[in-house]
């Protein structure tokens, strides 16, 4: 079997949720002996990129072949590339993607992009076999900050998939059931196969100090420094109410700039907590291990959402990986998986009181905690591990 996929960015040089997915299962699927060609459409993120990938190199006998030259690195680079500068590139991109892959004929994997989609659906006669996966509803941009343009672009987008593209699908991969059922009502719709959020415990097991900058104790989040995604605002502000029982705790909260980041800088400084609550910015993937092993406790307060419905925080799956205490929100399908104070700490989504309420648990009982984090471990390695997962995907593909 070979796989040619289609994306945007090299995972391998991304600590970005999409990232760790396309690589639970990409890993997953070379391991299986699957001829993997991962095919870089977009622009190299750094001059390290570039160096150590040149416009053909392999990673544990995976391919890796990019279609520009480019470095595109920074906010606002990548911000003008998003919105003018790639259309400068379109042709050239479109005539080497088209002969890229006009005669392959085994099964093309794209990512979720317009530009994408488009020209792979101008193929006549095609001789590969064509699927996608989605983690999310397409229409969560109706929900959170966006502005014009990305609002505009990402109607476009799912009108384009709904209406002409899932029905040249011969497979289509959905994380979370409530996307399964959604698209199960589609007429015409190709192959669906559920599956669940894949995790490689392998990056977790080696037992390394975090960073100098970090200092125990202290809680983590890692992910989008946005309110109406993960709650940042909530868990700033449970951390100010049990800050003061706790005087040597710290909250480090680890993720790239967001528009709700100057809010967040001001309701710390507002709470006088400056010295508690660290914006620390986006780490490297291989960093990221490191971080979240060596906090007393993970965090995620994600509010009651059209995006929480539909998908499944990968973080999640990599906090339990840890064997660390958890504290979630019941949102969406998570409580299938785990159990209040049992494999997790939940709290009620959107409530200041009860995420404080469930890190005030995992911290007045160490026994406990260390207990809850060991069992949530064990359910993600039974539902979320990247070897079990990847054999599903591999039986899956195997029928088309």
């Amino acid at each position: 079997m070979k796989i040619k996929i289609l994306l945007n960015t090299n995972p391998f040089f991304s600590a970005s949720a999409s990232a760790n997915r396309w690589l639970t299962l990409i890993e997953g699927l070379n391991d299986l002996k699957v001829a993997v060609q991962i095919v870089v459409v977009g622009n190299y993120q750094s001059k390290d990129e570039k160096q150590e990938n040149k416009k053909n190199s392999s990673i544990n006998r995976i391919e890796i072949k990019y279609l520009t030259s480019k470095i595109v690195s920074g906010l606002w680079q990548r911000r003008y590339y998003t919105y003018i500068g790639k259309y400068f590139q379109a042709l050239r991109i479109k005539i080497r993607l088209r002969k890229e892959i006009q005669n392959f004929d085994g099964i093309l994997w794209a990512e979720n992009d317009l530009t994408i989609w488009k020209i792979i659906s101008n193929i006549s006669n095609k001789s590969f076999k064509l699927i996608t996966e989605m983690s999310e509803f397409l229409d969560i941009h109706k929900y959170n900050k966006v502005n014009a343009l990305q609002n505009r672009a990402a109607d476009a987008k799912q009108a384009y998939f709904e209406n002409r593209y899932i029905n040249k699908l011969d497979g289509f991969v959905l994380m979370t059931k409530t996307l399964l059922e959604y698209y199960n009502t589609f007429n015409n719709h190709p192959p669906l196969l559920h599956l669940p959020m894949t995790v490689d415990f392998e990056r977790f097991q080696k037992q390394i100090d975090p960073p100098l900058e970090f200092k125990k104790p202290y809680i983590a989040y890692v992910g989008v420094m946005n309110d109406a995604k993960d709650g940042i605002n909530i868990l700033i502000e449970a951390f100010y109410k049990i800050s003061k029982n706790y005087p040597k705790l710290k909250l480090y909260l680890v993720g790239g700039w967001d528009y709700d980041t100057p809010s967040h800088q001001e309701f710390i400084k507002e709470l006088e907590l400056e010295d508690r609550v660290y914006l620390v910015g986006e780490y490297p993937r291989d960093t990221i291990p490191s971080i979240i092993c060596n906090a007393k406790l993970l965090a995620l307060p994600r509010p009651d959402s059209k995006q929480a419905q539909g998908g499944f925080p990968t973080k999640l799956g990599e906090y339990l990986a840890t064997g660390r205490p958890v504290c979630a929100t019941t949102v969406g399908e998570i409580p299938e998986y785990l159990e209040d104070k049992k494999s997790v700490y939940f709290a009620k989504p959107g409530s200041v009181k009860s995420f404080a309420n469930s890190i005030s648990n995992v911290l007045k009982d160490d026994e406990q905690a260390n207990n809850v984090g060991e069992q949530g471990k064990k359910i993600a390695e039974l539902y979320f591990n990247k070897k079990t997962q990847s054999k599903t995907l591999y039986n899956f593909l195997k029928q088309l």
